[in-house]
């Protein structure tokens, strides 16, 4: 799986949502609050704060800290857990309103050139989150330079540079968080890399040889779903169906919630013509649009009645994104202009609008469906010589691009 939607510091696109304790989601919030940089003693703890399940003892302390705020909003720790809980939020729900409250929480310091290291790493991430990779990249990159040692900001790098298609630099990022961080974290950092960059089958080997977290605290589960459900991709990228299928399952076994799994597995599943299996594992009423996406997809091919509602709900969040200027989901919007709206010019400039911003292994391929279907192969040119380039692996992918050069 790509770095980004994991631990390597994005999570972006669609989250992860774990129920913790009122209790434990305070611990989780101030290692981000802490002024020095995270160091790991062991494989069991994570750099990347990972979203929690929204509602509850969550909303309670969310509402604590607000109002803490409201009596002084230069609370530096109070600001730094409650963007935190926000940004965990936008992951968890696909909602980039979250992340607007994130940097409404930080505004006391966001406009500061050198604000502090743990204002930096959250500003970093919410840009990341809004595809402003540019800005987030330098911020990033001015926490090295005051802190070498920083892991979570190596990591992070690494993950706006493979976004961004960047591999090369990935990897030397990778080679750095292997040094400062666990080596769960450092083996999965580069197999990320090395998955979409012609070494899928050693990555493979790499992460199908990590320890298996039997007993599973959380944050042990966390690197355990990473894991597995970055196994299950580089098995489908080889061409292994039955082993991706098994890590899918497991990877869901460990946290069913996982949109992340969710939305990667009904991939999977769509492309086995096995839709009905995707109208099962994605409820008609989810809250998050990738997920949607994928169950529209299902009841089209199924002919289902509830084809129109999905494509209906579908049409309205996109609107309500266009409108707030959102150009997050570009990808997921080209492909619902593909499949559901039929409209393939359409759907191939947003696809190349979006390729334009990040450039990962379904950004490639459904910018290629897009070319074929308005027959406009030579609008993907670049992506071809791409793929070529980083000797990116899949059979779908590679059809394709046989496809799109075909005479």
């Amino acid at each position: 799986m790509p770095l980004e939607g994991r631990c390597l510091g994005n999570f972006m696109k669609i989250g992860r949502s774990i129920p913790v304790s009122a209790a434990v989601l305070g611990v989780l919030l101030a290692s981000t609050a802490a002024a020095a940089p995270f160091r790991p003693a062991n494989d069991a703890d994570i750099l990347e704060q990972l979203p929690s399940r929204g509602g509850g003892n969550t909303d309670r302390v969310a509402r604590a800290m607000q109002a803490m705020l409201v009596r002084d909003p230069r609370d530096l720790d109070v600001a730094l857990r409650l963007a935190q809980l926000f940004v965990d939020r936008a992951r968890s729900e696909s909602d980039p309103r979250q992340l607007g409250r994130a940097q409404a929480t930080l505004a006391p310091w966001w406009d500061e050139n050198a604000p502090p290291i743990p204002v930096l790493l959250l500003r970093a991430t919410i840009r990341q989150s809004s595809h402003q990779f540019d800005p987030a990249r330098a911020d990033l990159e001015q926490i090295i330079a005051r802190d070498s040692g920083n892991a979570q900001a190596w990591l992070t790098l690494a993950t706006v540079q493979q976004v961004t298609g960047d591999l090369d630099d990935a990897r030397r990022r990778c080679e750095r968080v292997a040094a400062l961080a666990t080596a769960s974290i450092g083996t999965l950092c580069m197999a990320s890399v090395d998955g979409v960059s012609g070494r899928a089958a050693a990555a493979y080997a790499a992460v199908n040889a990590l320890p298996s977290h039997a007993g599973m605290l959380s944050s042990e589960a966390r690197v355990q779903t990473w894991a597995t459900t970055l196994e299950a991709e580089l098995a489908e990228r080889l061409a292994r169906p039955l082993d991706a299928e098994r890590a899918y399952r497991a990877s869901l076994a460990v946290d069913p919630t996982d949109a992340y799994t969710i939305a990667a597995y009904a991939d999977f599943l769509l492309d086995a013509g096995r839709a009905s299996d995707v109208v099962a594992l994605i409820p008609l009423d989810t809250p998050v649009d990738g997920l949607l996406l994928r169950r529209a997809q299902a009841d089209r091919a199924l002919g289902s009645a509830d084809a129109a509602r999905s494509a209906r709900d579908l049409t309205d969040r996109f609107a309500a994104l266009r409108e707030r200027g959102d150009r997050v989901h570009l990808r997921e919007e080209a492909r619902f202009t593909l499949e559901i709206l039929d409209k393939p010019q359409a759907a191939l400039e947003l696809a190349l609008e979006n390729w334009s911003v990040q450039k990962e292994p379904l950004d490639a391929r459904i910018a290629l469906e897009c070319a074929l279907a308005a027959r406009e192969p030579h609008a993907v040119d670049d992506i071809v010589r791409w793929v070529e380039r980083t000797r990116l692996e899949g059979v779908h992918l590679h059809a394709l691009v046989d496809r799109v050069r075909a005479p």
